[in-house]
């Protein structure tokens, strides 16, 4: 890839740094620089003259004789304009110069009069359109300065290998980002006002989009612009992209290659007129169909190419080129602009399959940044808009119209990952003992990477679109040994440490979980672990609850908090409720904490089943500190979901955050360390009575409960003065049962029959109220079970014609034997029998 100083220069001030330290400031960072290139659109000797005399020319009326004055000596020049005037400096190109346009200046003689060159204009020089008369140069210019090193137009092209991992540094702007970070400078982005849009104008009244299949296509940015009239683009973009090897064509065009090398995002221009139906859609080719692309070429697809069609035909192969039918032309009026996201594979294997590789493929085979379409099509619009103001001044054309709206199909938005940096990971794998924490915020934050939460031990950071690379720890550590500098990282032989007493893996597995749910996107908090009467009283927490018997404190710090929690989400609530009084809103808060209770007998196990765990000693490190007479302590971990789950902006909705949010999230927080046999089985209100008792589960492995999840009850929340109508949601682990479980090993035999099996699909009706957890246990209990292997519940319905009180559940049923094929009579036979089985145990009815 090909990228121009000056072009860097508009985002990033490199004025004060040459041509080598950029590009071994690049290299260091990781984009080889293969070659430096020294260019301008001047050739030979175009200098700065001074106007001597200004003669009449004896044979014509419209001209002059000039003597001009150079460095060294002096030269006639015969010039039409009207402008030239004794005393001024001029730019004079020289016999043997060779001007933009591949013009070449030769001395000779014009209507009889010596001429040794030719003085100036702008647009001669390719700075501007201006041809009114002759470019005057500032008095203080020195005679014989060049002008290509006084009006910089000199260029500097450096030739980049660039690595496939990285697509965000196929644009311009993507490389400044990198040198920004690695310099210390600021970067400054394309900007453009809000107003240069016409409201009257909708997109969706002049285009209707048709997306065949999300996975295919997962944005498609479509911009509607009247009025955008093929003109010729300024002489400064020209500059830029043929730098850089592009050919420049009309404004559209070179609007449409300048954002993409500027961004790295492919664009696409259609000339309305050659929309049928003025409808886009976006499908895979029928086998066998085919496209002439803008190249000339007749295509033959397969199914496994993608398509832009409008209503009668295919007008462009997606991600790669568009078709010849389409293009824009000298007679184009009105546009649409392009901006999608392609799935990389189909782009990959279509550009293979017809070898057909261009800048758009390139990019699309490598990914590009889904959450900005929309910002790239106004960027195109704006430019085409305001250079369009820029060539109409003085004239009388109708500028460009850009549409207010535009059509962003966008079904799934994208969801900024989140990773943690440990410090001090990071230091003992970078070999930095002295690195700041500081450093690694500043280091990530510069190239994009967002701050959120930091404590001593590690760093929280939300990944950007388009780095599609970072997806570990290490990555980000990475991206921190690059702007630290490897060439700043001593090399140093391996030290052999004398460990001590090794640390109890309860403590790394505590880490772990605290980690892990951060990850996860919450704040970790610390309170004290100190709770009063009245807390109990708002958690609607009875004298018989097991719960009720913590542990009172004979000098507490507080008069009322006199109790040692018993409960890590009284304190998570109160927390809550104080960030809710400063105006936070949507927070997710955990901790991690000791809870403790009194050994006192406890006679109520049969009526608080779920809370058997919570009476047992949970110590893990000395038998001294299993003591009898010592309270009960326990390590739980619980968590908080604010309401609302995500906040509203202008790409989506507000959404409020329910019972089902936390136990996926619970789901992910176990699965982490590798526990995914738990189940969710509904338990009475008086056993966790601070939820709601329709919106909350216990969470059990086997019969042992590890936690619960669920919403907070309407009581609570007034009582913590939280707004009952949007309670957050809740969950709380039992780390210690975990732990213990996490702990045993389970000896798994599998044996792969050689016989295949038999299914049998069967509905049932039951109950409303039966729930599926008894299903499964009555099914896992059937006592005449001898052929039948497993399960699976395939439909749920409820409606006519059954009862309001009856629901309807589908199950495939799997039979097998290890010694032979089953008959059908052998599996009808036990089919009847789970049948009245079922009957008899949930009164299920065959549908």
């Amino acid at each position: 890839m090909k990228v121009s100083l000056n072009w860097l220069n508009k985002y990033i001030d490199l004025k004060s740094y040459d041509a080598q330290q950029i590009a071994d400031d690049l290299t260091n960072l990781g984009l080889e620089v293969e070659e430096i290139e020294t260019i301008s659109p001047l050739q030979g000797q175009v200098i700065a003259a001074l106007i001597l005399s200004v003669n009449k020319h004896p044979n014509a009326d419209n001209l002059n004789v000039c003597e001009l004055e150079t460095a060294n000596g002096n030269v006639s020049v015969v010039c039409g304009a009207p402008n030239v005037t004794p005393g001024i400096k001029v730019p004079l190109a020289l016999p043997g110069s060779v001007l933009p346009g591949e013009i070449k200046i030769k001395a000779g003689k014009i209507r009889g009069e010596k001429s040794q060159g030719m003085i100036c204009s702008p647009r001669e020089l390719q700075i501007s359109q201006d041809h009114s008369g002759i470019m005057i140069l500032p008095e203080s210019t020195a005679i014989g300065e060049p002008i290509d090193k006084l009006l910089s137009m000199t260029d500097t092209v450096l030739t980049l290998g660039l690595t496939p991992n990285r697509p965000d540094w196929l644009g311009v702007i993507g490389i400044a980002r990198e040198l920004a970070a690695k310099l210390g400078l600021p970067l400054s982005q394309p900007t453009w006002p809000t107003d240069f849009r016409s409201e009257d104008l909708d997109t969706h009244h002049h285009l209707t989009l048709d997306i065949e299949n999300d996975a295919d296509c997962g944005r498609f940015t479509a911009l509607s612009i009247k009025n955008a009239k093929p003109i010729p683009s300024p002489l400064w973009m020209q500059r830029h992209l043929a730098a850089v090897g592009q050919r420049p064509i009309n404004l559209i065009v070179d609007a449409t290659n300048y954002v993409m090398l500027e961004t790295g995002h492919p664009i696409h221009a259609y000339d309305e007129r050659h929309l049928a139906g003025n409808k886009i859609i976006v499908r895979r080719a029928k086998e066998g169909e085919k496209i002439k692309t803008l190249d000339g070429t007749t295509r033959h697809l397969s199914n496994s190419d993608l398509l832009i069609c409008d209503n009668d035909k295919p007008i462009g192969l997606a991600g790669i080129m568009g078709g010849e039918n389409s293009e824009v032309n000298d007679r184009t009026e009105n546009i649409i602009i392009e901006v999608a996201h392609f799935h990389p594979s189909l782009v990959r294997k279509t550009s293979k399959t017809t070898g057909l590789h261009t800048d758009a493929s390139h990019r699309f085979e490598r990914g590009v940044n889904i959450d900005d379409t929309d910002q790239t099509a106004l960027r195109v619009a704006h430019l085409i808009f305001q250079c369009s103001q820029e060539h109409a001044q003085g004239k009388n054309e109708a500028l460009p119209i850009v549409a207010g709206k535009m059509i962003d199909y966008y079904p799934k938005k994208f969801v900024p990952p989140r990773i943690a940096v440990r410090l001090a990971r990071t230091r003992k794998i970078l070999g930095l003992p002295l690195l700041s924490q500081n450093d690694c915020i500043n280091y990530l934050q510069a190239l994009g990477c967002g701050f959120l939460d930091k404590t001593e031990e590690r760093t929280l950071f939300e990944i950007p679109s388009f780095r599609l690379d970072l997806h570990r720890e290490i990555d980000l550590i990475e991206e921190i040994a690059r702007l630290h500098g490897y060439e700043n990282i001593q090399s140093t032989l391996p030290m052999m440490e004398i460990s001590g007493n090794r640390e109890h893996p309860f403590i790394a597995f505590c880490d772990d979980l605290k980690a892990s749910t951060a990850q996860l996107g919450f704040n970790e908090i610390i309170s004290f672990p100190f709770v009063s009467q009245k807390d109990l009283s708002h958690s609607n927490i009875t004298p018989d609850h097991p719960l009720s018997s913590s542990v009172v404190l004979e000098n507490p710090v507080s008069e009322p908090e006199n109790l040692l929690q018993p409960t890590v989400a009284i304190n998570l609530i109160k927390a809550l409720c104080r960030n809710r009084r400063f105006g936070e809103k949507g927070l997710r808060l955990f901790e991690s904490a000791k809870c403790f209770l009194e050994t006192t007998s406890d006679d109520h196990q049969e009526k608080f089943p779920f809370w058997q765990s919570a009476k047992i000693h949970g110590h893990h490190f000395t038998e001294k500190a299993k003591r009898e007479d010592r309270p009960i302590e326990r390590n739980r971990l619980a968590g908080i979901i604010d309401q609302p789950l995500t906040l509203k902006s202008w790409f989506s909705d507000e959404k409020e955050a329910d019972f089902y949010d936390g136990k996926s999230i619970v789901n992910a927080l176990l699965a982490t360390i590798g526990i995914r046999s738990h189940r969710y089985i509904p338990v009475p209100s008086k056993e966790i009575p601070w939820l709601h008792p329709g919106k909350s589960a216990g969470i059990f492995i086997g019969k042992e409960s590890i936690g619960y999840v669920g919403s907070i009850h309407p009581k609570t929340c007034r009582a913590f003065g939280l707004d009952f109508t949007q309670p957050p949601v809740l969950f709380e682990l039992d780390v210690d049962s975990i732990f213990k479980m996490k702990e045993k090993t389970v000896n798994l035999s599998t044996s792969l029959s050689k016989f295949p099996p038999t299914t049998r699909d069967l509905a049932f009706i039951f109950p409303q109220d039966c729930s599926y957890q008894q299903i499964h246990d009555a099914i896992s209990g059937f006592d005449r079970q001898r052929n039948l292997r497993s399960w699976r519940l395939f439909d749920v319905y409820q409606g006519e014609p059954l009862n309001q009180n009856q629901k309807s559940m589908a199950f495939t049923f799997f039979f097998s034997s290890d010694k032979r094929t089953l008959t059908d009579k052998e599996v009808e036979a036990e089919v009847d029998l789970l049948k009245n089985y079922l009957n008899q145990k949930l009164s299920a009815q065959l549908r």
